[in-house]
């Protein structure tokens, strides 16, 4: 049986939040920075993953926001993240793999340095712009009103 955000809602995982164009403005702003940061030369693999881990989670953020939730702070990543199925309809494929990159970010940044490999910092950034791009194709045909300055 699927689960719909309004279930999350009532199980405390999002809470409802009104967006506004200014605060998708801003959240997609951040996606476009990080996205052009990741590619940096003399970026660390580690950094350069992050840095696209965390555009991909500002874009996913925009259309939760845009959806009008908001995750609350027990397992905030992992429930944006997720949401991308609920809310722009993303590939399951690419949540799985985004779950994926969630985990090693987090081991990467707080147990062990050089887990993450520059092949790895690559699909990072790749799986961000294909998020980038779901979702602002997403926001045009659904939520136009967010998208004017």
């Amino acid at each position: 049986m699927p689960v719909s955000l309004k279930d999350w809602e009532r199980n405390s995982w999002l809470t409802a939040h009104k967006t506004s164009s200014a605060e998708i403005r801003d959240l997609l702003a951040v996606v476009k920075r990080d996205l052009t940061d990741c590619a940096a030369e003399k970026l660390s693999a580690d950094w350069s993953m992050n840095i696209a881990y965390n555009a991909a989670l500002q874009a996913a953020s925009a259309a939760l926001a845009a959806s009008g939730y908001r995750a609350t702070r027990d397992q905030h990543h992992f429930r944006i993240i997720q949401s991308l199925g609920e809310t722009v309809g993303a590939d399951p494929k690419d949540i799985a793999v985004f779950d994926a990159f969630r985990k090693k970010r987090n081991s990467a940044g707080y147990e062990r340095a050089g887990l993450v490999s520059d092949a790895d910092a690559k699909a990072m950034r790749e799986l961000a712009v294909r998020v980038q791009g779901v979702v602002l194709e997403w926001l045009k045909k659904n939520h136009g009103h967010l998208m004017k300055s």
